[in-house]
């Protein structure tokens, strides 16, 4: 039996399961959707995925990195293995509803903007449809799916490199949204650092503040003389800074005798947010210098640059060629267009692309400022990522149109070319050896080139839900979430 037809009865395999549990996908998507766990919340959103994995045969640890929300799923005992990606946080404050006009869905504190409902969702369908074609074909192979909570947070990745969790694996196939369908070759995403600055003063009576030392004065200090010294940092590291805070006092007739602000730098390398990070840890100094306050300073995230492969992006190109681009229902093309009528944008014929773009036609154009923890990947095994057409075709949409689409069925219609084409590539990878050697050697030889660079995540770091106690955006989730259950004990 040629290797070809090998390959195509794999693929057919693979296929047949997505197809025969499609709206099995599509309802998982949907109810991830509907629950709009955060970041460090999303435990509910795992137990989805979970349930997926589980019946397909795969083995599940749960709390992964010390994450209730983590896991690892393993399928197979002998041959190579391939890693697959799960991100299934919501960003809170984004509360549109799936309806093509500006609207709040009723009791909402969280939503989607990039289908992060769905990229676990595609990543799992495809490793449970792999595994049905190596069980049925025989074919050695080991999949090992990770759960990585908080991806837009940068958080889960570096804490399941940090832990061992990338380790060994010989391959990882991940996925994204995106404008148009294509692969990552060159200009990956940016690299990014997230700290918490603490500050312990003293409290008293607000009315005699003289006796206390304000640490809510620390913290807006800092980021009053941030805003002062930043236009130092030079254009060309493509940086930029945003912070929440997450401590600001219990009460105010009370001198806050803590407070807390969690920031994240991002810029294009590790020298650019090495600069921004000594910046930000300097404004943080003179405020605590300034007010009597005791600073302190904790890592709760940090990525590494992307590391390109073009053997493995090679391979990925070719599976997601053999997908094929997705296909939009004409409801949900009604739909693109009325949101395009509502953003003020020419109403096209065909307001999604269903064309797949040549990833070298891309590179160098699509560095867009920000960061993702997927590039932890690639240090520890060569990396390919697929992107999947989702959303209008054009410029940037506001927020509130990018999250409609995520709740309709046109983000089936991306999960499942998701999973067709992750499947794929991991099948074409286990049949075709050199494909997997020609990764390993570039690999090795961009390692030694670049320098290995080793887990930029602190080895005394902690999960930020350990750091930071109470962020705001967790609070919110919990009283939602405590709302609900008693509005269904009411019923």
């Amino acid at each position: 039996m040629s290797t070809e037809y090998e390959q195509s009865a794999a693929s057919a395999i693979a296929a047949a399961w997505i197809e025969a549990n499609r709206g099995r996908l599509g309802a998982a998507s949907d109810r991830i959707w509907e629950l709009a766990e955060p970041g460090l919340c999303e435990v509910e959103s795992a137990e989805v995925l979970i349930a997926l994995l589980a019946e397909a045969g795969f083995t599940i640890d749960r709390g992964a990195a010390g994450f209730e929300s983590g896991f690892v799923a393993r399928f197979g005992t002998t041959g190579p293995i391939i890693g697959l990606s799960c991100e299934y946080d919501a960003t809170p404050g984004e509360l549109q509803d799936a309806v093509p006009h500006a609207a709040d869905r009723p009791g909402r504190t969280a939503g989607f903007t990039d289908l992060h409902n769905g990229i676990g969702v595609a990543s799992a369908g495809a490793a449970c449809a792999i595994a049905r074609a190596l069980s049925t074909g025989g074919l050695p192979g080991r999949i090992v799916v990770l759960g990585t909570p908080a991806e837009k947070l940068c958080v889960g990745k570096p804490f399941f490199a940090r832990d061992g969790h990338l380790d060994g694996l010989d391959a990882v196939v991940a996925w994204h949204p995106r404008k148009y369908s294509t692969v990552e070759w060159d200009d990956g995403p940016g690299v990014q650092l997230g700290a918490v600055f603490g500050f312990a003063g003293r409290t008293t009576y607000a009315a005699r503040p003289w006796d206390g030392v304000n640490a809510l004065d620390a913290v807006v200090l800092m980021d009053v003389i941030l805003k002062y010294i930043k236009d130092r940092l030079p254009a060309s590291i493509r940086a930029s800074v945003s912070r929440i805070i997450v401590d600001g006092g219990l009460h105010p007739t009370s001198v806050p005798a803590t407070a807390q602000a969690w920031y994240v730098h991002r810029a294009a390398d590790l020298d650019g947010i090495r600069q921004v990070s000594d910046l930000v840890t300097r404004a943080a100094e003179s405020a605590a210098h300034a007010t009597g306050a005791v600073m302190t300073r904790d890592v709760v995230s940090a990525t590494r640059p992307w590391l390109p492969n073009h053997a493995l992006a090679e391979s990925a190109w070719r599976g997601l060629q053999e997908a094929g681009a997705p296909r939009f229902s004409e409801a949900a093309k009604a739909f693109g267009r009325e949101v395009m009528r509502n953003v003020g944008r020419e109403v096209l014929a065909e307001p999604f692309d269903e064309t797949l773009t040549d990833p070298s036609a891309r590179a160098g154009l699509d560095f867009a400022g920000g960061a993702d923890d997927v590039n932890e990947f690639c240090w520890h095994a060569p990396t390919a990522r697929i992107y999947v057409a989702h959303g209008l075709v054009g410029d940037h949409l506001p927020n509130w149109a990018r999250s409609a689409f995520t709740g309709i069925d046109a983000a089936h219609s991306t999960v499942i070319t998701a999973a067709r084409a992750m499947a794929f590539t991991v099948l074409r990878l286990l049949q075709n050896p050199h494909e997997l050697q020609a990764a390993a050697a570039e690999f090795r030889d961009r390692i030694e080139s670049a320098g290995r660079i080793p887990v930029q995540l602190p080895a005394d770091a902690r999960p930020p839900l350990e750091t930071v106690g109470m962020p705001p955006f967790v609070a919110h989730h919990l009283l939602r979430a405590s709302d609900a259950r008693r509005g269904a004990d009411s019923r």
